[in-house]
């Protein structure tokens, strides 16, 4: 299988070069800005427009998983520095990782620091590997038969960890022929998912 890198620095692709003054994340009443720290200029409509559309260009990719920015106010999961006068709380996302994860919420995300150690790194390719093979399933003509068996082969992978997943899963199988085929991949795949994460 081949591996797509889709290297993606949005302050650069923004066009705000490098180097470039430091943008943090403000807050601004219930809204959250993002601004230059020194001068003031506020980017956060042009990342929004800019994340929207790199965001439709990846959905295309077809990706299996994404590695963003720790602490990063445009890349940084969570955690990150949301600035309030001279005092901050680590209660933000990044601008663009907000929308890579609103639009692609099942496909794995970490950050860097998470690759760091073997652990860390497997758990992250398990991932990978799993929301690859759940896509495969949901995207042929799949019967309740084929969900029975996929969550069979799992089983013996990555989900025999969390039983009441498994449960699940299975009461969802069993329900296939009265939910609408639509909802039920997607209730499949959340939970499938959820019980990797």
């Amino acid at each position: 299988r081949v591996v797509t890198l889709v290297p993606v620095c949005p302050e650069v692709e923004l066009g705000l070069g490098t180097p470039r003054e430091p943008i943090q994340l403000q807050r601004a009443g219930r809204a959250l800005r993002l601004v230059a720290a020194g001068s003031g200029a506020d980017h956060t409509e042009a990342m929004r427009r800019y994340s929207e559309e790199r965001v439709s260009e990846l959905e295309r990719l077809d990706l299996s998983g994404y590695v963003l920015k720790k602490d990063s106010p445009s890349c940084g999961m969570e955690r990150v520095p949301v600035w309030e006068g001279r005092e901050f709380a680590r209660t933000g996302r990044g601008a663009f990782a907000a929308v890579l994860m609103t639009r692609l919420p099942l496909m794995p995300v970490v950050e860097e620091t998470g690759l760091r150690g073997a652990g860390g790194r497997a758990r992250f390719l398990e991932q990978v590997f799993a929301y690859r093979r759940l896509r495969a399933l949901l995207d042929a003509r799949w019967t309740p038969a084929d969900l029975a068996r996929f969550l069979d082969a799992e089983k013996q992978l990555a989900l025999f960890r969390l039983p009441a997943a498994c449960r699940k899963l299975e009461r969802l199988a069993e329900r296939a022929e009265t939910l609408p085929r639509d909802e039920l991949a997607l209730r499949y795949a959340e939970v499938f998912m959820g019980a990797l994460t």
